[in-house]
């Protein structure tokens, strides 16, 4: 049974969305407690927003489903907008990750600008997929702003991959990757950083999680002057500068009644 607190936030999300926003739903009949819960949300928010489209499958029944969007496990919910960018949510979607989840709603029907032009051009560098899963809890202080960062640019990049998944709901994942801190970040499958991750610091990290190749002479992916980094710091420096700008603005991701 949803909460009075879901329930409200649900009431809260515009009725009509600019456009149109898929909702896939992965459950599971077996080793599954949340799923039910889940479906019951899912239902909720498909009959309150007339261009949200509901799509359910079991994980592992479903095995072309799941394999086209990359579940293995359940309950998750992917997110996809028009043109194919996706965030996925795993675990019970309630209080953090429900805010998470309904602003990502909304931010993909408004075709939210997550980022400047400077670092949408270096996002625009990568050529093979990059997963990012980002480790949390819903009382877990710092996890929105690292969340917020992950979702923005997987609506940026259709090549990111990012995946949202509470942290209690699988224990076996946070033993996997030796998550010690939340928020807990992986790249790839070997890359992780613990606890706050500024914008700066995830673009370096995708682009090593990716492999980049470079030219004899290394080039910041940014600006285009010479760096032994893929982010020069001077870059590094302003989109942090204006990362905080965008905050106070309201630009990045908020509460649903924000957008």
């Amino acid at each position: 049974m949803l909460s009075e607190r879901t329930i409200t936030a649900i009431g809260n999300m515009p009725g009509q969305l600019k456009r149109p926003v898929r909702l896939v739903l992965f459950t599971s009949d077996t080793g599954c407690a949340a799923c039910p819960d889940m479906l019951e949300l899912a239902r909720a928010l498909k009959k309150r927003c007339d261009k949200l489209a509901l799509e359910t499958y079991d994980v592992v029944m479903d095995r072309d489903k799941s394999t086209q969007f990359g579940v293995k496990r359940a309950p998750a919910v992917v997110v996809q907008g028009g043109e194919g960018e996706a965030v996925t949510f795993y675990g019970m979607v309630e209080d953090l990750f429900l805010d998470m989840l309904l602003s990502t709603i909304a931010a993909i029907a408004e075709r939210k600008v997550w980022f400047p032009e400077n670092v949408r051009r270096a996002l625009k560098h990568l050529e093979n997929d990059v997963a990012i899963q980002v480790f949390v809890e819903s009382d877990c202080v710092q996890c929105r702003p690292v969340a917020e960062t992950a979702i923005g640019l997987a609506l940026e990049s259709t090549l990111i991959n990012s995946s949202l998944i509470m942290a209690s709901d699988f224990p076996d994942l946070v033993k996997h990757y030796a998550i010690s801190t939340l928020p807990g970040t992986v790249f790839g499958e070997n890359l992780h950083l613990d606890g706050h991750v500024t914008e700066s610091e995830f673009l370096e990290m995708v682009f090593q999680a990716e492999g980049l190749k470079t030219g004899p002479e290394k080039k910041c992916l940014v600006c285009g002057k010479s760096s032994p980094d893929n982010i020069c710091t001077n870059c590094k420096i302003r989109i942090q500068a204006e990362a905080v700008d965008h905050k106070f603005k309201g630009e990045k991701l908020g509460h649903p009644g924000s957008l």
